[in-house]
């Protein structure tokens, strides 16, 4: 029982030291608040299964900076502590069989058995005791299909625009809308039987057609009105399953003219990339029309970014080389960006360039003004202005 106090107490205190509440926690892990909690309470009834224990446990752990794998022998020591009373109780010899009965042929025995668990199977599947997992269009249970407690809405990127990065776990999902087809997508499991690792997909196409597929690490999978049970899908959208781990998938989403073509994969680098915060859990942000603001800041080196959408302050935070964050508004966006040398800035159709000097603070503002050309139109303009 000791073994069991350690995990979660380690945990809480690695936590409360960095004066991180678990709400702060699940932001920057994408794990569900319940679920950080179930760890730090050594309660892993909550988990559908061990892997998915060890998965959130890892990732936690990693987060944390802690020594993973000490974690995860006290995870053990635990369940196997849990489990010696039972294992003693079933190989303790409860009876002796009568002397008539023990002679036998053990294989009459096994025979026995063997039907009473077929008969048992036959039973429970009869009168719905058990019911096999449901796959493609339409599931038994619809209303658990992709349900998640953490849904983020977001916009799928403009035409032409580089994909869309986006982190999902076992605890998360993402919605958005393609075309008139509203989307929630989430990732069921990743399996690593293979030489690749794939991950399993469920999506919910406006809250009535279920539909699941899966994606080898690397591959890209279209959804789109070809496939019968997504006929209600006016724009087609393009998913790639980036980087996997264990209880993750880093996704690249793309959407309408924006698709890659044969072969290519859709704007997807190295590193964990996340959009802006804000939004309501469950609640579908309207799309982007054509004019509004959507730019792309790809991270070559580290750097401290800060920004402010149509009034909304965003907190500053560092981000490490490698990742990459799309940032949207409809009339005003300000970045402020620590590093101007090691942060690219892609916007629009316009080649990617250097936000600013390294080493140097840069302030971006985009802003929707009128069209002095065209009065009943807009423009956007771009203004920069580097710190001495």
């Amino acid at each position: 029982m000791v073994l069991s106090k350690r995990v979660g107490a380690i945990l809480r205190e690695a936590r409360e030291a960095r004066k991180l509440s678990i709400k702060d926690v699940a932001r920057e892990t994408n794990i569900t608040p319940r679920y950080i909690e179930a760890l730090e309470n050594e309660d892993y009834s909550q988990f559908p299964g061990e892997t998915y224990a060890l998965g959130f446990l890892r990732n936690y752990s990693d987060f944390l900076a802690l020594d993973t794998e000490h974690l995860v022998n006290l995870y053990r020591g635990h369940q196997i502590d849990l489990s010696e009373a039972p294992l003693k109780e079933l190989t303790r010899s409860t009876s002796v069989l009568p002397a008539s009965l023990s002679s036998v042929d053990p294989r009459v025995w096994y025979g026995v058995a063997g039907a009473g668990v077929l008969l048992l199977i036959i039973f429970s599947f009869a009168t719905g005791a058990i019911s096999l997992p449901s796959f493609g269009g339409g599931g038994d249970d619809e209303a658990a299909f992709c349900d998640r407690e953490d849904v983020t809405a977001i916009n799928l990127p403009q035409s032409g625009a580089p994909a869309r990065e986006e982190q999902l776990s076992l605890g998360n999902a993402v919605s958005f809308s393609a075309g008139s087809a509203r989307v929630r997508l989430c990732l069921d499991r990743v399996e690593r039987s293979g030489t690749q690792p794939t991950a399993y997909f469920r999506a919910r196409i406006n809250e009535e057609i279920n539909y699941s597929f899966q994606a080898a690490q690397g591959e890209t999978v279209t959804l789109d009105a070809a496939i019968d049970e997504l006929s209600a899908m006016d724009l087609p959208v393009q998913i790639t399953a980036a980087v996997l781990g264990d209880v993750s998938a880093r996704v690249g989403l793309g959407s309408g003219d924006g698709l890659a073509g044969p072969g290519e994969t859709p704007g997807v680098g190295p590193g964990v990339g996340v959009g802006p915060d804000g939004g309501v859990p469950g609640e579908q942000k309207p799309p982007l029309s054509a004019g509004d603001i959507q730019v792309t800041l790809v991270f070559t080196a580290p750097s401290f970014i800060s920004w402010v959408e149509d009034g909304n302050s965003h907190r500053g935070r560092e981000v490490a080389a490698g990742e990459r964050r799309t940032l949207e508004a409809r009339n005003r966006l300000e970045i402020k960006i620590g590093n101007g040398g090691g942060v690219n800035v892609i916007y629009g159709n316009q080649p990617p360039r250097v936000a600013g000097p390294p080493g140097k603070i840069v302030n971006i503002v985009y802003r929707k003004a009128p069209d002095p050309l065209d009065p009943g139109a807009s423009r956007i303009e771009e203004s920069i202005e580097v710190q001495r």
